[in-house]
């Protein structure tokens, strides 16, 4: 839904109540963030419809409430959702000039065949007063695993670490992280079992008994290419959570992708290493060795063999890290953003913290920091590599030490690695001086590349993906978004020759067997690639499905039902539940 258009949301909340809520945002330290939280109306306006929900509005955010734009958090109150989210993160991503970093990595992580937290964008107002520019996304709560991973009866083993440098191989994790369900707070031995038995592992077959091994991987592959120093690998260890599926494996889901792509990278986080409390470096150049700080896991599941590690590297590169793929998607996106950016930069809005650290990145800044500029604000001590000139740099890095053709395919047999120096000579040139924003100048500039726009690898992911989870083919990138996987086979043959999977750079489907759907349609499979099913084959056959398929249960055969809930009206046929229809 966020991709093609920009949304408004509208708060309204009594005069006292946002009073003492913007008292409350006072701050200069997350450990004075009150989370102050009151009742209040959304008012959800989108192509000309306006949809209206009671809602709790608070102050979110960590870190980041210490900056003057903090967070708001919002949950859909009275059993309701918004086209099938309950619960809201509104993030200003301050620290990122281009504010695309979260949308880059999620999208990054959605082609990969990667669970993620949807991304997307929204404008804000309060109280009819406009409030800025947000980047707004889904939370990893019961309604989002439910949709992601099936329908569950208790959700008992949702754990969150969000508390800072977590680790399992000295049980910080069994002290820091808590279940994220209030109603199982105390309900954390599987998950200190789980600590237990990785830190008793040898081997990768006594990973594979506890977790799903192979989509961990191709996570830590995610983080390195994206440089994701704020997740399990990096010096905190935290925006993570650990999730026990039904089938007793557990799996890994990060969160927060704002200091990604190269943003806000110092020496002082790699302790241990050669380059720790240095002047700066080319990180882009950063081997896997040199990124993770010595995690036991990662010797066994990489370090001793990677050659699972680097086929998801590989297949992360054909899919989309890569600049064929992604200097073309990061234009779109800025093309989608860039007047919403220019007014939010230009007024100033949503700066509620007087005590917090301003950063003054301008539209121009904006502009900038999309290509190549490696920019650096005094004021609010952040700084990010231009979003282009970080993925060229690390996918040239990638291509030499793991064998990657110009093409974005792996070479077979792997060539012997070449390892890029991180040593930068000459170093960087700070043009400017404090306190304004100031240029960090590569003297070794990169030569000048133009994406070829026929490249596509629209395969179905395979390597590292979850088979027990939602996937969706396309990167929908939206705040609210439905999935289910399916398969309808179907006598139908389109009406006509276009779709609307053609705007996301997939073909139309030949035939009408649905295997897929998601928001923004239906999906099928012909020669092993994803494709539109056009709208003629399905125009008849929505009034047949129902709400429960993307909950695992079938739909009713009867109108008859027996109970209602906020996910919709339920029967019961052949003793177990089912939904019933849109047609009834």
């Amino acid at each position: 839904m966020m991709e093609k258009s920009i949304p408004e949301m509208h708060v309204v909340i009594s005069n006292n109540d946002w009073s003492e809520m913007q008292r409350k945002a006072q701050i200069t330290s997350q450990h004075q963030n009150s989370g102050f939280k009151v009742d209040a109306k959304l008012i959800f306006k989108y192509n000309g419809d306006d949809e209206e929900y009671d809602i709790e509005f608070k102050l979110g955010g960590k870190s980041s409430t210490e900056f003057s734009k903090p967070g708001f958090n919002i949950k859909i109150k009275n059993g309701e959702t918004l086209h099938g989210t309950k619960n809201f993160r509104l993030r200003s991503d301050q620290r990122d000039a281009s504010m695309m970093r979260s949308k880059i990595s999620t999208d990054i992580l959605q082609k990969s065949g990667l669970i993620a937290v949807e991304v997307g964008y929204t404008e804000l107002y309060i109280n009819n007063e406009y409030r800025g520019f947000w980047v707004v996304s889904d939370s990893v709560k019961n309604k989002w695993i439910k949709r992601k991973f099936g329908d569950v009866d208790d959700i008992t083993d949702l754990i969150q670490c969000r508390d800072d440098k977590i680790r399992f191989d000295d049980n910080s994790a069994k002290k820091k992280c808590v279940n994220a369900n209030d109603e199982y707070a105390d309900n954390m031995t599987n998950f200190n079992k789980f600590v237990d038995s990785v830190n008793a592992a040898k081997t990768r077959a006594d990973l594979e008994k506890i977790m799903d091994v192979d989509n961990f991987i191709k996570y830590l592959a995610w983080e390195w290419l994206v440089f994701g120093w704020d997740h399990f690998l990096g010096v905190y260890g935290h925006n993570l959570y650990w999730y026990l599926q039904p089938n007793g494996k557990w799996v890994y889901i990060p969160y927060d992708h704002d200091l990604e792509v190269g943003q806000d990278i110092w020496t002082q986080s790699f302790p241990g290493k050669d380059f720790y409390n240095g002047n700066d470096i080319e990180f882009a150049n950063i081997s896997f060795k040199d990124f993770e700080l010595n995690h036991p896991i990662v010797k066994i599941l990489v370090h001793n063999d990677d050659t699972i590690f680097r086929e998801c590297v590989g297949d992360i590169i054909s899919k989309v890290f890569n600049p064929d793929t992604l200097l073309s998607h990061i234009d779109n996106i800025k093309n989608l953003i860039s007047p919403y950016v220019k007014k939010d930069r230009d007024s100033g809005a949503g700066k509620l913290n007087k005590l917090g650290k301003d950063v003054d990145y301008t539209y121009e800044h904006f502009l900038q920091n999309v290509e190549y500029t490696y920019l650096f604000s005094y004021k609010g001590s952040v700084r990010g590599y231009g979003l282009k000139d970080w993925i060229r740099r690390r996918y040239n890095y990638a291509a030499a030490y793991y064998g990657i053709d110009k093409n974005h395919k792996l070479i077979n047999p792997r060539p012997t690695p070449k390892n890029i120096s991180y040593n930068l000579n000459p170093p960087l040139n700070w043009k400017g001086s404090y306190p304004n924003v100031i240029e960090l100048y590569n003297p070794n500039q990169l030569p000048a590349y133009t994406p070829n726009l026929n490249y596509e690898d629209n395969s179905i992911p395979i390597i590292g993906v979850n088979v027990d989870a939602a996937f969706s083919p396309g990167s929908s990138s939206s705040s609210s978004s439905n999935s289910s996987t399916k398969t309808s086979t179907n006598d139908k043959t389109p009406d006509s020759s276009s779709c609307w999977s053609e705007e996301q750079g997939y073909q139309c489907c030949s035939g009408c067997d649905i295997v897929y759907e998601d928001n923004t349609g239906f999906w099928g499979v012909e020669n092993n690639e994803w494709c539109g099913i056009n709208s003629s084959c399905t125009s008849n056959a929505v009034e047949d499905e129902c709400f429960s398929l993307v909950l695992g249960f079938p739909c009713c055969s009867s109108c008859d039902s027996i109970y209602e809930d906020d996910d919709g009206k339920w029967g019961v046929e052949n003793n177990n539940w089912c939904g019933i229809k849109n047609s009834c």
